[in-house]
């Protein structure tokens, strides 16, 4: 890593990890130890507590805490990053207590909250108490979405007309052994809806629905998959889908153009971080596969926001994740007045 990097995670001096589950102790602790060796300025260890056990299986230099109590009497909660990756129902209530305990900054893992209310009262939280948020999102961070983002500017392949979105991957024994994720709307879409808005604009829900994930052991309502429709104001429209009982993993997006296509892929796993573009213009195709290593991008660009005062920057970000959490919660109450597919009925079926 160059002095930048690590200058980047030093800027603000500790590191409280909230959430030991697989954002947290899969994803979130192993990203920033490589980032940097100690993830921390001055070598002073990553703090670490899951609320549910009080504390977990730790690598080497992470300390665990039974509590955001003693986090508060172990470092100096103003000069913290807190990275709340508890599920997205529990978060208002330890946002409060968090905030109660002196600590402004937070990486907050997504969805930001799971319907309108709880939205609402983290936004109540937020102007209170000076909060300072940074969502993870590895999509919108991703150098893929960069150079999408650069072909719809640039307009050489004409008007953006339709984006289609694919979220594809087995999910059975995370729905089976863990409730964090009440609904498939709360697992992968939340990563491709501030993409699509950010690529065609704001946009409305059109349709939504969801299916029953099945298996032997036994059904679970609303976790099987989902998909949603959406129309943005500039003319285009966005298709979402998400199949939780796939049998392989895809996260493609597509974008329909009035003069070629773009197809792009985004890495799938932790083997291999590596993205791939095709952009298709008549009977020509061009493809290029390259490094998109996007989670580091994002945690190395969150703690360089964080260290330094907030921008307005800052708010536009945020505000496409409330966005995001509009839409879902729209697309859940929708879903919510039909019956919740069984196992006979068609995929997706309205």
């Amino acid at each position: 890593m160059t002095k930048d990097t690590t200058d980047a995670i030093g800027a603000v001096l500790r590191t409280f990890v909230i959430g030991l589950g697989r954002a947290g102790a899969g994803l979130h602790i192993p990203i920033l130890t490589r980032i940097r060796e100690t993830a921390t300025a001055n070598g002073a260890p990553i703090l670490a507590c899951d609320p549910a056990t009080g504390e977990g299986d730790l690598p080497p230099g992470v300390v665990a805490v039974r509590s955001i109590e003693q986090a508060a009497r172990s470092l100096d909660p103003a000069d913290t990053v807190t990275h709340l990756c508890t599920p997205p129902g529990s978060r208002s209530a330890l946002l409060d207590e968090l905030a109660a305990a002196g600590f402004r900054r937070f990486v907050l893992e997504k969805p930001i909250a799971t319907n309108d209310r709880d939205l609402r009262r983290i936004m109540r939280l937020r102007a209170r108490h000076d909060l300072r948020f940074v969502v993870v999102a590895p999509w919108l961070a991703a150098a893929l979405t960069g150079r999408l983002a650069s072909i719809v500017r640039d307009g050489t392949l004409g008007a953006l007309r339709a984006i289609t979105v694919h979220q594809h991957k087995p999910r059975f024994h995370r729905s089976l052994a863990t409730y964090g994720h009440p609904t498939a709307f709360d697992v992968e879409i939340p990563h491709a809806i501030p993409v699509v808005l950010r690529l065609a604009g704001p946009a409305e829900l059109v349709d939504a629905s969801w299916r029953t994930l099945s298996c032997d052991e036994r059904d679970i309502p609303r976790l099987g998959g989902a998909r949603l429709t959406l129309a943005h104001r500039g003319g285009a429209r966005s298709e979402l889908v998400s199949d939780l009982t796939s049998p392989t993993r895809e996260r493609r997006i597509r974008l329909e153009f009035a003069e070629g296509t773009v197809t792009a892929d985004y890495p799938v796993g932790e083997d291999d971080d590596h993205a791939q573009l095709t952009v298709t213009t008549g009977d020509r195709s061009e493809h290029r596969a390259f490094r998109d290593d996007a989670l580091t991008a994002f945690f190395i660009g969150a703690y360089r926001r964080l260290g330094k005062p907030a921008d307005d920057t800052e708010d536009l970000d945020f505000a496409l994740h409330r966005e995001t959490v509009r839409l879902l919660s729209e697309a859940k109450s929708r879903c919510a007045t039909i019956p919740v597919q069984s196992r006979s009925e068609p995929q997706y079926a309205r």
